[in-house]
């Protein structure tokens, strides 16, 4: 196995971890990351309506 395969595997395991020991927090992070997605993808569509 090479390095890239073994630290994909490692972080795999470490979310997974993350999620069975701590959901809330988990739960928590996931819902801060999707709102900020959909704040970046407002802020670019806002941005190409006034250019266009």
């Amino acid at each position: 196995m090479n390095l890239k395969k073994i630290v994909g595997f490692l972080v795999v395991i470490f979310v997974l971890f993350w999620i069975i020991s701590q959901p809330t927090s988990a739960s928590g992070s996931v819902n801060n990351v999707l709102g900020n997605l959909q704040q970046a993808g407002s802020s670019i569509a806002t941005f190409l309506t006034n250019v266009f």
